[in-house]
């Protein structure tokens, strides 16, 4: 009996393979078996290995996006919009990000991608911090500390390194609230 799997099916397989063994070490081999079909199963889907990747990437890419825009960064709420970051942060795959920032810098299609992504989450970002601080210099190098910290943390994970995100989110969350009080007291 044939197994049935859906694009969606490949898609969070090709996520779990990133994690798990990097971008080297994704191709249809690897996603047919972890799925339990075929070849044919895949070329049904898609085509082409490049298809694939094109799919994958939007999939990401979409589901990145929809995560920022469904998620309430209200700018009257400053607090809770910095928590609504913090959980965001939290959930992301950071593994699977990792690998796909090592596979951009060896395919322009997933530079793309990335650079979008990092785009979106780079003006939610900004746009957050800006209702705390009052002031668009210190929120625009707060935003770049935040991209910096999210970004090598999810290097150190991929390395192995035992990092507790929870607790550089805190540290993070005091430095831009202590740009809000110098603020205040001026």
């Amino acid at each position: 009996m044939s197994r049935i799997v859906s694009k969606d099916n490949y898609f969070d397989t090709g996520l779990e393979v990133l994690s798990d063994l990097g971008f080297r070490h994704l191709n249809i081999g690897v996603l047919c078996r972890r799925l339990g079909v075929t070849s044919g199963s895949f070329y049904h889907h898609f085509g082409s290995w490049q298809a694939y990747v094109d799919a994958l990437l939007e999939h990401w890419e979409n589901r990145q996006v929809l995560i920022l825009r469904s998620l309430r960064f209200d700018p009257a709420s400053p607090d809770s919009a910095i928590g609504a970051l913090s959980d965001l942060t939290l959930g992301l795959h950071h593994r699977a990000e990792a690998a796909i920032r090592a596979w951009a810098a060896n395919d322009e299609s997933v530079a793309v991608a990335l650079k979008s992504v990092d785009e979106s989450r780079r003006r939610t970002v900004r746009r957050t911090i800006s209702g705390v601080v009052g002031d668009e210099e210190i929120a625009a190098v707060d935003t770049e500390l935040g991209m910096a910290m999210l970004i090598g943390y999810q290097q150190m994970v991929a390395s192995g390194q035992d990092v507790r995100l929870e607790q550089l989110l805190g540290e993070y969350a005091r430095l831009v609230y202590s740009h809000r009080r110098t603020a205040a007291q001026d």
